[in-house]
């Protein structure tokens, strides 16, 4: 039965690779082939006379209207475990009432706390998978219920992406000193381009103006940090995403005033990454591709980029004084760490924000704006958490 598994793995292995190289004729996947430029030239920063107005204009053009929720209120707590990753770990399942001025939905979220340091910084995180896929050590998970997973396609998955795309190494963030929050915005506004447009537009009726899931998954991280700091003013929240919720990452760091920072991890287009000319994904592909992310607003973009009000540098600005890290892989140009560059380099050009790294491989974790680019593709791998942890150490320790 094992070698039947195991043949059947490869097999679907097999089969991904071979669409990989298949799709190596179109032009997405030539993008994805391509290296970014470690050493960019250095461009004229695109100055912004009024920040915040910048921002308000970015807003409106892409993401729509910031709504925080009437209703987020919690109805149960439960302690899982006291003792989870040998001893280390405390895991409450919190239940909260959300709404944006629909019938409540019940939202899940898992706190992981460490024993050893109650008050440590939290790690907000958005994920792709469910709780109980992400809150697991060696697929082991103290939530009850089975593991959701992609079946055979999940050790393929993993192999393109990266193993912590999926589950975060929870045991070495607790070891550092940090508390991680897990929620999966899907449970309140799906991922699917026709559900995700169905429920938004039943939230706040088909309109041009109305927010994007992006903005509406921001506000669940935003409303839990308020809680959070309710709770003990002093504990530093950080908001943590991939690709695109390493876009709510953002958003969320720009509009909450209890997050402290962002950890935002190739977050692309609608991102850190400039849009009005840049190399990848395109406005249009997103809209395209998944119109519930943007406001409708956005598809006036799509064939004119250049004609949005401003770019992704306004979205990082408005974030100063917080201190953002902005994690890249040389082989993700469809994220376009090139683009990201420059974006961090007229955001510290606007603001008082630092910004000292040279090429996209200068780490300099103490920097307002960091950037990070390591070697590979798409995805979250073991030396992306380490960097992210140095990152906040560097702030918060």
């Amino acid at each position: 039965m094992q070698k039947f598994s195991n043949i059947v793995r490869f097999l679907a292995f097999a089969v991904l690779l071979w669409l990989v190289i298949a799709m190596g004729s179109c032009a997405p996947a030539r993008t994805i082939l391509q290296q970014a430029d470690l050493s960019p030239n250095r461009t004229a920063s695109a100055r912004l006379d009024n920040p915040p107005e910048s921002f308000k204009q970015l807003e409106t053009a892409l993401y729509g209207p910031f709504t925080q929720p009437t209703v987020f209120d919690l109805s149960s707590s439960n302690i899982l475990a006291t003792d989870w990753l040998n001893g280390k770990a405390t895991v409450e399942q919190r239940i909260y009432d959300v709404s944006h001025g629909q019938t409540p939905q019940a939202f899940e979220v898992i706190v992981v706390t460490p024993n050893a340091s109650p008050d440590a910084p939290v790690i907000i995180s958005q994920n792709f998978s469910p709780n109980r896929s992400v809150i697991a050590a060696d697929e082991q998970s103290p939530l009850p219920g089975e593991n959701e997973n992609m079946g055979l396609l999940e050790p393929v998955f993993k192999f393109f992406f990266g193993r912590h795309i999926v589950e975060p190494p929870l045991e070495n963030i607790i070891d550092r000193g940090y508390s991680f929050v897990a929620m999966h915005p899907p449970d309140y506004i799906a991922d699917r381009s026709k559900k995700g447009t169905e429920e938004l537009n039943l939230i706040f009726g088909e309109r041009s103006d109305r927010p994007g899931a992006l903005t509406i998954w921001a506000t669940l991280s935003t409303a839990l940090a308020t809680e959070l700091k309710q709770q003990n003013p002093d504990r530093p929240v950080i908001a943590y995403g991939h690709s695109r919720y390493g876009k709510t990452a953002l958003l969320a760091a720009a509009y909450g005033q209890s997050i402290d920072a962002a950890v935002s991890h190739q977050s692309g287009t609608a991102g850190a990454s400039l849009m009005r000319d840049k190399t990848g994904e395109s406005i249009k592909d997103v809209v395209r591709g998944y119109p519930h992310w943007l406001s409708p607003a956005a598809a006036e973009y799509a064939d004119t980029p250049r004609s949005l009000p401003t770019d992704a540098h306004a979205l990082l600005a408005a974030i100063s004084p917080k201190p953002i890290l902005l994690g890249n892989a040389r082989r993700d140009v469809w994220s376009d760490p090139e683009g990201a560059f420059r974006a961090a380099q007229w955001a510290a050009a606007n603001t008082d924000q630092t910004f000292t790294s040279q090429r996209l491989d200068d780490f300099q974790p103490t920097d307002d704006i960091a950037f990070w680019t390591r070697t590979g593709t798409h995805g979250v791998v073991k030396e992306d958490w380490a960097t992210f942890l140095d990152f906040l150490d560097a702030h918060f320790k």
